[in-house]
Parts: C-alpha cells; sequence; structure tokens
C-alpha cells in the first residue's frame, strides 16, 4: 500500500514505514537523541537528520507508533505522570541536611526516597585524635535539572516554545485506493511537476 503525504508531495510506501518505525526505535532506545536516530537508519549530514526527522514525527502513521510505543514503555515500568511527578518532586525539594554526619550504615537506614537522591558517595577513613574517623561524602541529583524536568513534564514551557515555531510541519497519510479518478489525477499531475524540478 501507498501513502501520500500531502506537504512533503512524496509516496511513503510500507518499506519506508518500517525503516521510519526502526528510527523510532532508536530514538528511544538511544536517550531521544533525534539525530543519532535518524542516522542510525540513514546516512546524512547532521542537518539533514535533524529536519528528516521532524518530518517523520510529523506523520500520522508514524505518530501513532510512537504514542504505541510510549504507551508499553509506560506499561511495562509501572510508570504514571503522577509517579514521575512525586519522584521530581521528591529529587527538587528533598533536604539533604537530613544526612549530614551519617555513617554508612546509616545512610543504608535511610527511606528508599531518600537513597534514590544519591547519585555517587566516597567514604574515607583517616586517623585523629580520638581514633579512626570514617568520613562518607555523597553527591546528589541536581535540583535544578529536576525543576527542569518538571516543568517540561508538566507544559510549563510549552508556550514559550510555541511562540518561538516558524514552520509547522502537518502531514496527512492518504491511501491512493481510496482517491476517486479525479483526485488521482490531479496526484499525477503534482508528482509530474515535481519531478521535473529535480
Amino acid at each position: 500500500m501507498l501513502y501520500f503525504c500531502i506537504n512533503s508531495l512524496s509516496i511513503m510506501t510500507e518499506a519506508t514505514f518500517e525503516k521510519h518505525k526502526r528510527v523510532i526505535d532508536e530514538w528511544f532506545v538511544n536517550g531521544f537523541n533525534r539525530r543519532k536516530a535518524y542516522q542510525s537508519v540513514y546516512k546524512c549530514s547532521d542537518i539533514t537528520a535533524d529536519a528528516n526527522f521532524a518530518k517523520i514525527l510529523g506523520n500520522t502513521r508514524l505518530q501513532a507508533y510512537k504514542r504505541q510505543k510510549e504507551e508499553e514503555s509506560s506499561a511495562e515500568l509501572k510508570t504514571s505522570h503522577e509517579r514521575l511527578l512525586k519522584e521530581l518532586e521528591n529529587w527538587a525539594y528533598s533536604d539533604i541536611t537530613e544526612t549530614l554526619l551519617l555513617s554508612p550504615e546509616q545512610i543504608k537506614e535511610l527511606p528508599i526516597e531518600f537513597r534514590r537522591l544519591i547519585t555517587r558517595y566516597e567514604t574515607t577513613t583517616r586517623e585523629t585524635d580520638y581514633g579512626p574517623e570514617t568520613v562518607t561524602k555523597l553527591w546528589f541529583v541536581s535540583k535544578e535539572k529536576a525543576m527542569e524536568m518538571i516543568h517540561k513534564h508538566t507544559g510549563f514551557y510549552e508556550k514559550d516554545n510555541n511562540q518561538k515555531k516558524t514552520e509547522v510541519n502537518i502531514f496527512e497519510d492518504i491511501d491512493l485506493s481510496q482517491l476517486n479518478d479525479e483526485e488521482l489525477k490531479i496526484f499525477k499531475k503534482v508528482l509530474q511537476r515535481n519531478s521535473n524540478k529535480e
């Protein structure tokens, strides 16, 4: 089956659709790097990869595929918007003073919600006049990053981002078998005009 994308004036075959699905799959795997996802399937420049990935996300069939992947991931991880926001809230509003002067054993006894905030730790033992002393250094998740993630997730930046948009790509898939004779004639003319330009 062939699909006609109005804005790009191109035909998407089932093989192309499958390749585009591979791009979306790679995007999920690589941590949502659009450029690398596109370049893993198509060898091209960075600029071309960025532009073409945006076009892929504008395709309604691929949007549906992306939503399906998101739903599957969410179900697999047992995540929800509420659960994610609660975790980010824990990050953003945590009080690290609760960990001052704690031993490694006491740190292990902290509630799991608090222990998840620790990204790295280091223990050092040194001799003092009063005997050996163990010092534990802790590194925590970034509060700034947590707030940024909360804002992105709740659409806080959406209005600003929409104001900066200069181009909107809207793609509509059309099943060519559903076109009447007049529409097929117009379609052929458009394709001929397009091929003459190249």
